[in-house]
């Protein structure tokens, strides 16, 4: 696979005024190009757990450092008690690091009919997301590929978290960070991934997020 190039970027523009093109024409085949190919399987995959599916570079995950507060006001009671959130996990800044030592990220949506913020069903449908995030995380990663997750809230794989009881984590290659973890801005990422999104007490959307250590250029465009 020959991708990234970004010499060829580079010669392009030398080509051009060399030999006084007038236009240019890229031919992606399917057979040179197998990760173009790939990006279509890996939506598949997540459409199938129920997810609407965007690639965007990792570089353009909105995130904002003070949203680290809405974590400390601990409201969901998981801040210095899960692993997966802050404290523990990192600074916002080293969160930031480790959202950009991945090259390419696979936002996931799910939507959910709830009767009211604040239900049982709220606590039922985060639930089933996280799982569906790390069911996802953990198939790719049988096919190959260097992922890690994010999910939506603490890590819910151990209840309560080893953290709580102060012994290491049972899980630490299943363990997901929350979004919240990494200071994603989630209503930024909804409008640059043209994904719905609204503060609506009937309608919950919920995201994730599979990032790609390392990912071909051409995932990018799909």
């Amino acid at each position: 696979v020959l991708t990234p190039n970004s010499e060829r970027m580079k010669l392009i523009p030398e080509l051009v005024k060399e030999f006084k093109i007038d236009g240019i024409v890229e031919v992606d085949l399917q057979t040179c190009t197998p990760y173009c190919v790939e990006s279509f399987q890996i939506r598949e995959l997540a459409e199938e757990l129920g997810f609407r599916a965007r690639f965007l570079s990792a570089a353009e995950v909105p995130v904002n450092a003070e949203f680290v507060k809405y974590c400390e006001e601990n409201r969901c009671g998981n801040y210095g008690a899960n692993y997966a959130c802050p404290p523990d996990c990192g600074t916002p800044e080293e969160m930031h690091q480790k959202l950009l030592s991945a090259d390419l990220a696979l936002v996931l949506q799910s939507q959910w009919d709830i009767p009211g913020y604040g239900t049982p069903e709220v606590l039922s449908v985060k639930t089933k997301h996280t799982n569906s995030v790390r069911s996802l995380m953990v198939k790719l990663r049988q096919l190959g590929y260097d992922v890690f997750g994010m999910g939506y809230g603490g890590c819910n794989l151990c209840e309560p978290c080893k953290r709580k009881e102060g012994k290491p984590c049972a899980f630490p290659e299943l363990r997901m960070n929350c979004l919240s973890a990494y200071c994603v801005d989630a209503a930024k990422l909804a409008d640059r991934c043209n994904l719905p999104f609204d503060w609506n007490p009937k309608k919950l959307h919920l995201f994730g997020m599979i990032l790609f250590r390392q990912a071909p250029e051409s995932f990018a465009d799909m």
